[in-house]
């Protein structure tokens, strides 16, 4: 059974927050993820639909692309969903943002939803700063500590168009 579930029986029509918390491993996050994931819960119901508004909040501790250095960082970002008993109740409404859900349930299970959306928040390049220098492509000293006397040899000219692209 999740922790971060919402009572939705006998739930009167109005603007309902709750404020949840979760250990990672209870929402299938990995080890990257050690603290408690925060979350904020807005939901808003009507005779025809449940809308959920989220945020939240916790933090990692990841691997730098750049310059392969542990760092620790918070992850944060929110989401809306809207929940339907009735699948015409969810005509106009992108299919991603609905969610349709039994007439008898009694609760909403936020983990699946709160992981994905925690792994979407993360970036594609995991950086420990923007500025990270990264390491030197022929000794390997990581230039954020260090500086080396390595050369790097001059590109083909042939390759120029490419190295042009990629600065890009």
């Amino acid at each position: 059974m999740s922790t971060v579930r919402i009572n939705i029986s006998n739930l009167s029509e109005g603007v309902h927050e709750r404020a949840l918390e979760a250990n990672p491993e209870e929402i299938g996050l990995d080890d990257r993820f050690s603290r408690i994931v925060q979350l904020t819960a807005t939901l808003e119901k009507t005779s025809r639909q449940l809308f959920l508004r989220v945020a939240f909040s916790t933090v990692g501790r990841f691997t730098c692309d750049r310059c392969l250095d542990e760092y620790q960082t918070g992850v944060v970002g929110s989401y809306q969903l809207v929940y339907v008993t009735d699948e015409r109740a969810s005509a106009g409404l992108e299919h991603e943002e609905v969610h349709l859900i039994s007439p008898e349930a009694n609760y909403i299970d936020l983990a699946e939803d709160v992981r994905q959306f925690v792994l979407l928040a993360l970036p594609q390049k995991l950086l420990c700063r923007e500025e990270c220098a990264g390491l030197c492509p022929v000794c390997g000293v990581n230039h954020n500590h260090a500086s080396c006397s390595c050369t790097v040899e001059e590109i083909d000219p042939r390759w120029e168009a490419l190295r042009k692209f990629k600065a890009n």
